[in-house]
């Protein structure tokens, strides 16, 4: 206890002081917000010198425009933005701009001058495509220039923005022509300027002030001597239309104009002064504002339908226009104007008559007065000059005194109106005035005027007929087709039908026949003409009233059928004018509605007159030689001419031949065709065979006809087409005189050939072989002949062939002679000794063929009543046998 005490009085007790020391250095965490200070204040600084000035440009449309979006522009350099859009007015738009501080002073100055940038895509030029996406930019143009002059800028910030681009940027040296326009829509900048079609230039600008377009006109360099002070300046029409009497005239320019349009220029002085940029020259809507014109008064009663530009014609072509109307105490008072080289209609004698337009589906005639309603035609006669005319409403009837007037009485009014033209060969002669019922209700009374030129026309026997009552008419199954466009159906129409010249007209009244067809009996029955009986086989039918025909003619029709068991008569009235065509070798055929022939080398389709297209009709025919006891008609024009011009083949098969449609061809030129095929006795087959060139050439004794039937072989194709088409028959004419009308044809050109090209030799096989027809027949690997036909025996134990040795071989073949079958190829095989292949020709191989060996000791020539058997095989040593043969032996 005392050492522990001890030992802690022995413990000192340490205390530190700490040491103070004065740090002088600025702390790190102040120039933090310093920085911060500088960065704000150098933002702020930015801010102050860029902000840029405000000006205000006020445009007629603000089209295009965005807020924070559209730029301001001087030649593609962006100088500032616009920033708001407000409405000033109703024609007015409040742009506000921030223009950049640093082109401020040049932007804000007096003389600045502000347009809409739009994009222009045409022919000449394509511009401004990026404001297609961005939209419309707003463009200035500073007042350099006037800055340079001055020294001086002075400030402006409101402005009023131009219309279009301004000429600012004109060539001093370049050639300037002012154009002055009344119309602001005919001309935009860029438009081209052309002289005889060739663009010499272009609009540059375009300026509308005091109601009038002001035009600047850039002309090249190459073409200055072009322009002169005699040059005007007229409208390039794309399209000009014409109006006149005879209808609309449309002209249509290059498709480029057409596109463009354009100024054309007309120089009447090469030598003259060139134009003053100062002086302005008028721009002319239409070449006619050019020529001289030679002015009148018209006093009308009544105006309407009539007004400013209202044509003025003589026989159909403008002369002149009314220019104004003017309201006077009773009537209206035109001031129109006639072309200078017209001027000679004006007379004291002359006429002015109000005429109306005529408008239908198959023409528009008289198109300028549609707007109107009338036009103005000159009746001119001579006369002293008058610049003062009267138009009343009778004067159209004044004028037509001279014409005919008659009355139609018609069971119904149909389709005829005021506005219905009487017709003749589709000649307009003369026009209805007015209609109205008759007295007692039971007809219609229509009045019409026929032109006097053409009054010589009616006479007693005229027939006239309602030409719009039916477009078709289906009766008794009998069809009625009116085939006279749409204009006659729409406003009616009046046929008349010329049947003698040389009757007198001593009436005035006429009766209108509903058809053309009700006209048509009495028209016949009113012609001269004669009887021709004629006799037909009741094999088809022919009507009465049905048309005769020559050439697509009608020379009369059928006045009546007697009928009789076996042949009927019939009675037919040819018209005298036709008389000299009916002869001793005419006969007569029923030629129908329409023909159709249609096969694999073409289709043909034939139809007569539009008489014969409804009922069908009779032909005359004098192209045969043959005389007949009396007139006939027959069933079609193949049965008259087979009746003369045909011969008779007969066949053992004549599969592939088809009537109509297989001809006759000799040299492969087509001299005829099959009319009629029959089976006849002993299963043979008679064709029958028209021929239509030189019948004569073709029907002598000796005349071989063959069947030209497909042949498609190794050696050989011929007659190809009639694989897929009718066979056709061929023939080999003869010298012999005398002639013949029935034949024996043969199956084949081979066929004919047996007889002609060398000798047929039977030969007989005793087993099967592959022998087939066409195989070659060699001597010595020759080829001799061939293989015309193979057959079997009646018991069916040998193989029968017919054998061909050609002329020229035949004295090659005895009757000690042998055939023997190389067909396909022959394999011997030996185990201890060789194997051997033996084979022919290729042609051999497939075919198959025969080999001829002649020993030297040879005996006479073989004939066709020689017969061979065919050896199996060849013998060894075969090529060595070798005799030599003479022709004589």
């Amino acid at each position: 206890m005392s050492q522990e005490k001890i030992e802690n009085k022995n413990i000192e007790t340490v205390v530190y002081k700490a040491e103070v020391k004065e740090n002088k250095s600025i702390s790190f965490i102040w120039i933090l917000p310093l920085i911060v200070f500088a960065i704000l204040s150098w933002i702020a600084y930015e801010s102050y010198t860029k902000k840029g000035t405000n000006i205000t440009v006020v445009f007629k449309s603000a089209e295009g425009l965005k807020e924070g979006v559209t730029s301001l522009e001087y030649r593609g350099l962006e100088l500032g933005k616009v920033t708001k859009i407000d409405i000033k007015n109703s024609n007015s738009f409040k742009v506000n701009i921030l223009v950049k501080s640093n082109v401020s002073k040049y932007v804000a100055s007096q003389g600045a001058k502000f347009w809409i940038k739009k994009p222009i895509v045409s022919l000449t030029k394509i511009s401004g495509l990026s404001t297609i996406l961005s939209g419309n930019k707003i463009e200035v143009v500073p007042p350099f220039e006037k800055i340079k002059e001055t020294g001086e800028i002075k400030e402006k910030y409101s402005f009023v923005g131009l219309d279009s681009k301004p000429n600012f940027d004109l060539d001093a040296k370049g050639y300037y022509v002012s154009i002055l326009s009344t119309r602001a829509d005919l001309v935009e900048v860029e438009t081209p300027v052309f002289f005889n079609k060739f663009q010499i230039g272009e609009i540059v600008s375009k300026e509308f002030k005091n109601e009038n377009v002001y035009l600047k006109a850039y002309i090249y360099d190459r073409y200055n001597d072009l322009v002169n002070e005699s040059s005007v300046f007229i409208m390039n029409k794309a399209l000009k239309v014409s109006f006149g009497a005879g209808g609309l005239s449309l002209e249509l320019s290059s498709l480029y104009s057409a596109l463009v349009g354009g100024i054309t220029v007309q120089t009447l002085e090469k030598d003259a002064k060139k134009m003053s940029k100062d002086d302005y020259y008028v721009l002319y809507e239409d070449e006619k504002d050019l020529k001289e014109k030679t002015f009148l008064n018209i006093k009308v009663e009544d105006a309407q339908g009539i007004g400013k530009d209202t044509s003025i014609m003589y026989k159909g072509i403008e002369v002149g226009k009314i220019s104004e109307l003017h309201l006077s105490s009773n009537s209206v008072i035109a001031k129109a104007y006639v072309y200078e080289n017209y001027n000679y209609l004006l007379t004291n004698k002359s006429k002015l008559v109000l005429e109306e337009v005529q408008v239908g589906l198959d023409g528009v005639k008289n198109l300028g007065t549609v707007v109107s309603g009338k036009y103005i035609s000159i009746k001119y006669e001579k006369g002293k000059p008058s610049f003062f005319f009267e138009i009343n409403k009778n004067d159209k009837d004044k004028l037509l005194t001279d014409d005919l007037l008659i009355t139609f009485y018609s069971e119904t009014l149909n389709s005829i109106s005021n506005k219905s033209k009487i017709y003749f060969k589709n000649i307009v002669i003369g026009e209805v005035l007015d209609y109205a019922l008759t007295k007692d209700y039971k007809k219609v009374k229509i009045r019409a005027l026929i032109k006097k030129e053409y009054k010589n026309l009616v006479n007693d026997k005229t027939l006239f007929y309602d030409m719009s009552s039916k477009l078709i008419e289906l009766k008794n199954l009998d069809l009625n087709i009116n085939n006279i466009g749409l204009k006659p159906l729409l406003d009616g129409a009046i046929s008349l039908v010329d049947v003698q010249r040389k009757a007198k007209l001593t009436k005035k009244n006429f009766k209108l026949y509903s058809s053309y067809k009700d006209v048509e009996s009495i028209k016949r029955v009113q012609t001269e003409g004669f009887y021709v009986k004629a006799y037909f086989d009741n094999s088809f039918v022919i009507k009465k009233e049905e048309s005769i025909n020559y050439k697509n003619h009608e020379i009369g029709f059928v006045k009546s059928i007697k009928f009789n068991d076996k042949s009927s008569e019939v009675k037919m009235f040819i018209y005298s004018k036709y008389k000299k065509y009916i002869t001793k070798n005419s006969s007569f055929y029923k030629k129908g509605v329409l023909k159709l022939d249609a096969s694999l080398s073409g289709i043909l389709f034939e139809v007569d007159n539009f008489s014969s297209f409804l009922n069908g009709s009779i032909n005359l025919d004098n192209s045969s030689k043959k005389v007949y006891k009396r007139p006939q008609i027959f069933a079609s024009k193949n049965a008259m001419k087979n009746s003369s011009n045909t011969i008779s083949i007969i066949f053992d098969d004549v599969e592939g031949l088809k009537t109509e449609f297989s001809k006759l061809t000799y040299k492969g030129v087509i001299v005829g065709k099959v009319t009629d095929i029959s089976l006849i006795s002993k299963s043979r087959v008679l064709v029958k065979v028209q021929i239509s060139k030189d019948i004569k050439k073709f029907t002598k004794k000796g005349t071989l006809f063959y069947l030209k039937k497909p042949k498609i072989s190794l050696n050989e194709i011929k007659n190809v087409g009639s694989s897929i088409m009718p066979i056709n028959i061929g023939v080999i004419s003869s010298k012999n005189k005398r002639h013949l009308r029935s034949f024996t044809g043969a199956n084949s050109l081979e066929d004919i050939k047996k007889a002609e090209n060398g000798i047929i030799l039977k030969v007989i096989s005793l087993h099967p072989s592959s022998v087939n027809v066409d195989a070659p027949i060699y001597y010595k690997n020759v080829q001799i002949g061939k293989v015309n036909k193979v057959d079997l025996s009646f018991d069916g134990t040998k193989v029968l062939l017919d054998c061909l040795i050609y002329n020229k071989y035949k004295h090659l073949v005895r009757t000690n002679s042998s055939f023997h079958d190389i067909s396909g190829f022959k394999f011997k095989f030996s185990i201890f000794g060789d194997s051997e292949i033996q084979t022919n020709t290729f042609s051999s191989l497939l075919k198959g063929g025969l080999m001829v060996v002649t020993p030297y000791a040879y005996n006479d020539l073989a004939s066709s009543k020689d017969k061979f058997t065919l050896e199996k095989e060849l013998m060894e040593n075969w090529e060595n046998i070798s005799p030599s043969i003479k022709i004589r032996d």
